[in-house]
C-alpha cells in the first residue's frame, strides 16, 4: 500500500484531504456491496430526527449500513492524522454508521452543512470523513464557501479520503458524466 499523504486546504480550520488510504481492489468491493444492497433516494436532515425528500436540494441516492468492522478497519489508517484534541473532546474512533453515496449525471447534494452524531452526552462526531470510491466521472468535485475567498473544489481521487469540521458550508457538486461513488462516515470525540 501506498503511503499516506495529508494535505491541509485551509490554514485555519479543519479540512484536510489523506490520499492512499483505501487500495482500488477495496474501493471495488465497497462499491460492489453498496450495489448488491440497492440504493434509495435520500433525504435532508430538517431537525433532529426529522427529513424529508427535497430533490430540489438533493437527488443523489444511498445505502446506509452499520459495519462495526468496517470502522475497526479503517480508524487504524487515519487515526494518526486526525487532530489529537478538539477542545475538551479527543478522538475515539469511527462512526459504525456508514452512508454510501451514489451520483450520476444531474445529481448533487447542494450547500448545506453536516450535523452531529450523538452517541452519548460525552461522545460526539466532530469530523466528516469521506472516502472517494472512484474517479473516472465528469464533475462530482466537493466544493467548500468561506473557507478562501474563492471556492475551494476537491476533485474525486480513488482512494482518498477527506475530512472536515461538521459546520463547514459544502456541496457535492453535480455529476455530469459517469457515475460517482463515495463512502461517507464521521470521526467520533469523547469528552476528556
Amino acid at each position: 500500500m501506498n503511503t499516506i499523504e495529508k494535505r491541509l486546504l485551509s490554514s485555519d480550520r479543519e479540512l484536510f484531504t489523506l490520499s492512499n488510504v483505501l487500495r482500488p481492489a477495496e474501493c471495488a468491493e465497497l462499491i460492489q456491496r453498496a450495489e448488491a444492497h440497492g440504493f434509495s433516494d435520500a433525504p435532508i436532515t430538517v431537525g433532529a430526527n426529522k427529513f424529508m425528500m427535497a430533490p430540489d436540494i438533493r437527488n443523489n441516492r444511498r445505502v446506509m449500513q452499520d459495519d462495526p468492522a468496517l470502522a475497526a478497519k479503517l480508524w487504524p489508517r487515519i487515526s494518526a492524522y486526525v487532530p489529537s484534541q478538539l477542545g475538551v473532546y479527543r478522538p475515539v474512533g469511527l462512526n459504525e454508521r456508514f452512508r454510501y453515496y451514489r451520483y450520476t449525471p444531474g445529481q448533487q447534494f447542494d450547500w448545506h452543512r453536516d450535523g452531529a452524531f450523538l452517541r452519548s452526552q460525552e461522545e460526539q462526531s466532530l469530523l466528516t470523513l469521506i472516502f472517494y470510491l472512484n474517479d473516472d466521472c465528469v464533475g462530482g468535485t466537493t466544493d467548500f464557501m468561506f473557507v478562501t475567498d474563492d471556492e475551494l473544489r476537491v476533485t474525486p481521487q480513488r482512494g482518498m479520503a477527506l475530512v472536515f469540521s461538521h459546520p463547514l458550508y459544502h456541496r457535492g457538486a453535480p455529476v455530469i458524466e459517469g457515475t460517482k461513488y463515495v463512502l461517507r462516515t464521521d470521526v467520533m470525540y469523547r469528552r476528556g
